[in-house]
């Protein structure tokens, strides 16, 4: 499965975490910044409310120690107007609070949005431990928030694939009855109705065979692309003689090109490629029955193959319709059908052109398509040529 949409989740290494200390009192933001440094935290420091915020906004810190009485913005001021931005409602703030200091006062922190407190005089392994304690279950909260996000996009991820699978069965399902209700239907014409010339049988018998390899190369795509989505496909490497291979797929297509009256060229220097024989078949029938479903009659499909320094271009281009920008950024999308039409209302699922990259790039090679809406297509797959060596 495509896992490129799941982000690495936050780290929770032993990197240095980021602490700010706000104090009014010079000696007391010493203190704190020598015990936290010995702890191996990096520490920001404000001496007033007003800085606290400032540097909250230019570095967001993984904790804050915040003194509550301070002249002018005091501690609760400081925090309410942290929590009022949603970037830095999260940062965890504990507050150093005098001995003395009431229940009320203490509530009152709570209530604007801190999560713990010490007094002072404070013991430093105390403190330490408070600050360890808060900022391991930020780091937790982050990385449960951040796993809960990618299960929520895995989660759509997933309905897509189910609505493209259903939305694909339909298409198969629609394909395969339409296929074989034309076959029974000539089957009867043959044997239960009133006689006919030959060229009438013939015809029909040509429109039987035309359905029989639709049905071959849907099920060779189905098989395909199973193996390849379970990740059980292994191809070869091996010497792939090009110029037998564009010759062996022209010769498998011309039932249905001589219907459409649809002719060919066929070019190569028979530099022989690196690849797997049955899949370079079924890349290049996939491509040449692309080119005869929307070429319209009396067109002609190009096959050629050409060295193109280390490596081999195979290409097949066609006259017909050509291809917008928009289905042309969706080509190789399984499942997805274009806004060109076949032009004899032949059946496409959306697989070939998957399947084709697919396979291509398991040989180590690329696809890569050239049109223009009006003027046609040219599908090229470049493998590598062969050596000996």
């Amino acid at each position: 499965m495509n896992t490129d949409f799941i982000d690495q989740p936050p780290s929770t290494s032993k990197a240095k975490r980021l602490v700010l200390i706000v104090d009014d009192n010079p000696e007391n933001l010493q203190v704190l910044a020598g015990h936290l440094n010995e702890a191996s935290y990096e520490v920001l420091a404000a001496n007033n409310g007003p800085r606290a915020v400032a540097l909250v906004r230019n570095r967001k810190p993984d904790l804050i120690l915040l003194d509550i009485q301070m002249p002018g913005m005091d501690g609760f001021a400081v925090c309410r107007e942290i929590k009022k931005d949603p970037d830095m409602a999260d940062i965890p703030v504990i507050f150093i609070t005098a001995a003395r200091t009431g229940t009320n006062d203490v509530l009152e922190g709570f209530q604007v949005g801190a999560v713990d407190y010490v007094t002072k005089p404070f013991n430093s392994l105390e403190l330490l431990a408070r600050v360890r304690t808060h900022i391991e279950l930020k780091l937790a909260r982050d990385l449960i928030l951040t796993y809960n996000e990618q299960l929520k996009r895995l989660s759509r991820h997933l309905q897509k694939l189910n609505t493209d699978k259903n939305r694909f069965l339909g298409i198969v399902s629609h394909d395969i009855r339409g296929a074989f209700s034309n076959v029974v239907a000539v089957s009867r014409m043959l044997t239960d109705g009133d006689p006919m010339d030959e060229n009438e049988s013939n015809a029909l018998l040509t429109d039987v065979g035309i359905e029989s390899e639709h049905m071959i190369t849907l099920a060779q795509n189905l098989l395909n692309l199973d193996a390849i989505e379970r990740q059980d496909v292994h191809p070869a490497s091996e010497r792939v003689e090009t110029r037998p291979l564009l010759e062996f797929v022209l010769q498998s297509h011309q039932l249905a090109a001589k219907a459409k009256c649809i002719g060919f060229v066929l070019e190569s220097d028979n530099v022989p490629v690196r690849g797997d024989l049955t899949s370079c078949r079924q890349v290049l029938t996939n491509l040449v029955s692309n080119a005869v479903k929307y070429s319209p009659a009396g067109t002609t499909i190009r096959m050629t193959s050409f060295r193109d320094g280390s490596w081999v271009r195979i290409s097949v281009s066609d006259e017909g319709p050509g291809l917008s920008v928009e289905d042309q950024g969706k080509l190789f999308t399984p499942y997805l059908r274009l806004t060109s039409k076949a032009t004899s209302s032949e059946h496409s699922v959306g697989l070939g052109l998957s399947i084709v990259k697919l396979m291509t790039e398991a040989m180590g090679g690329a696809v890569t398509c050239q049109s223009e809406p009006g003027r046609g297509a040219t599908f090229s797959a470049t493998l590598s040529v062969w050596t000996d060596v």
